[in-house]
């Protein structure tokens, strides 16, 4: 996670980060590894929220995706 820090992540790059931690914590037994997995998902999927919101603010709507 150190050399992630200093990176500069899109908003879909955030979100795909946090739903990898889930997916990982998922088939991770329970204990201090999962429930490390499971903060930083919600440490990711955070960022990217917050993220989301401050381009919204500054008028600069992020690339959407289609999922279907």
């Amino acid at each position: 996670m150190r050399a992630e820090a200093s990176r500069y992540f899109t908003v879909e790059q955030l979100e795909e980060l946090a739903v990898a931690k889930y997916i990982e914590a998922a088939l991770t037994p329970e204990g201090n590894e999962r429930e490390e997995l499971l903060l930083e998902a919600k440490r990711f999927a955070s960022r990217a929220k917050m993220k989301s919101w401050l381009m919204g603010e500054m008028g600069i709507a992020p690339p959407r995706r289609d999922y279907h």
